[in-house]
């Protein structure tokens, strides 16, 4: 009952953070921890291993529909690489737990933001953030869904920084750098969402790796998560054609809204 019950939790969880481009272990690994009472790396490693191929399956659906920006993905993905070795390096000497509750709260505000986001609302309404954003050197990417632009510094701030954030609360970036693209570079979320995966396909790959080498993955639980995640991402990519453009920026505002609740549930339960 125990497995049928974590199978199930995938499923749903899998099934959203495809829709959204979250990957779901935002979600997972508190629910691993704090319900099923998994030690916390064989949750994170387990939880990374059922990513790679949910989120594998849907970059090859989505590339089929040509809804992946692969530079802007590979451009983002450099510097979150190196921000996840400097992230976990800092784990050693940061209170990570009460800076999760801090960076919910961040999470939150942004997850606000999408809510109240219009369809045809210009990017980002920071000051600093668009005056990076308008530092060379600067790109314009031209897709069938958009036109967006976007700075080489705002890719390696903003990629770096996620990275740094992954590393130190053991969580996928993805998302983090969804709602960036979308609020920040005026990127479709149609276009983030899948983006967003093609990114956690690398992520996760490399973070399976370096957990089965440090045996951070219990495979009982770790297969029932991949059956879980995949059919979830399955399912996920069927509804995902249907839901219109407006639609899906809130269920990214939502989704924020309950990543930044689970994080800081996850905080106060370890701080116990």
């Amino acid at each position: 009952m125990e497995y049928l019950l974590l199978f199930a939790t995938g499923f749903i969880i899998s099934a959203f953070g495809t829709l959204v481009g979250f990957g779901g272990g935002v979600f997972m690994v508190p629910i691993l921890t704090l319900l099923f009472q998994v030690p916390i790396h064989l949750a994170i490693g387990c939880v990374i291993v059922a990513l790679f191929p949910s989120a594998l399956l849907s970059t090859m659906h989505n590339t089929r529909l040509g809804l992946i920006d692969f530079k802007v993905g590979i451009m983002l993905e450099i510097p979150t690489i190196v921000g996840t070795v400097i992230g976990a390096k800092l784990t050693s000497y940061l209170p990570t737990h009460q800076l999760e509750i801090l960076f919910s709260i961040m999470i939150a505000f942004v997850g606000v933001l999408m809510l109240k986001k219009k369809a045809d609302s210009p990017p980002s309404r920071f000051t600093l953030f668009k005056k990076l954003n308008e530092m060379p050197p600067r790109f314009v990417r031209q897709t069938p869904q958009g036109t967006y632009r976007m700075s080489g510094l705002t890719v390696t701030l903003f990629g770096g920084t996620s990275g740094i954030i992954a590393g130190l609360f053991g969580i996928g970036g993805g998302f983090l750098k969804g709602p960036l693209m979308v609020l920040g570079f005026g990127m479709p979320a149609r276009v983030a969402a899948p983006t967003a995966l093609f990114m956690i396909v690398i992520t996760s790959a490399v973070g399976s790796i370096s957990h089965f080498l440090l045996g951070h993955i219990q495979w009982t639980i770790g297969l029932v998560l991949v059956l879980g995640f995949t059919l979830g991402a399955v399912f996920g990519n069927r509804k995902a054609r249907l839901i219109p453009e407006r639609t899906l920026v809130k269920y990214i505002g939502s989704g924020l809204l309950m990543a930044s609740l689970a994080m800081a549930v996850s905080a106060v339960g370890h701080l116990r």
